[in-house]
């Protein structure tokens, strides 16, 4: 797939973790610049805060916003989710920024190890990654009407379209 892209997404969540069962409709669209891993990675943290009301996804990219966020009724953005591997500055950064600090990617041994011996100064900040294989099979399997069976458990993630089945340990490093 090249080209900028508009998906229909049907995403059916099962968060058996948070004990919470829903629906989401919406259109995304692929931004100029964006990835098809970017996206996916995207799609999937949405899944993983969308137990709790009022979660946004960035349509544009925006510098120092992140990817997905929970927003407060006064408009305060409580969880600040970002699919990327930042480097210790704009960690930094973004943990001035916002209250409660997501970071999610695809495991990098390198890039965690580099961080780990600073990661003790944050005290409001979560990495959780996921296998690389997984967001590649999913990017394979992306069709323009996006209909995912998403069910979220305790360190694991399954994903369904209709056809195919996919499977991932959520790994929680910080």
């Amino acid at each position: 797939m090249t080209g900028p892209f508009v998906f229909k997404v049907r995403l059916k969540i099962a968060d058996l973790f948070h004990q919470a069962n829903h629906l989401e409709t919406f259109t995304a669209a692929l931004q100029k610049t964006e990835t098809l891993q970017h996206f996916v990675l995207k799609l999937i943290a949405y899944c993983a805060l969308s137990y709790k009301n009022e979660v946004r996804w960035l349509n544009s990219r925006e510098k120092h916003h992140p990817d997905v966020w929970h927003e407060l009724e006064s408009g305060e953005i409580e969880n600040a989710l970002f699919v990327a591997s930042p480097d210790l500055s704009e960690l930094q950064k973004y943990a001035r920024l916002y209250s409660k600090l997501i970071i999610f990617n695809t495991h990098n041994e390198q890039w965690f190890d580099e961080l780990k011996p600073h990661l003790v100064a944050f005290h409001n900040l979560k990495i959780f990654a996921i296998e690389s294989r997984f967001v590649d099979e999913l990017v394979d399997a992306l069709t323009r009407s996006l209909h995912w069976d998403v069910i979220i458990e305790d360190g694991a993630i399954s994903i369904s379209n209709g056809d195919d089945y996919f499977q991932s340990d959520v790994v929680r490093l910080s």
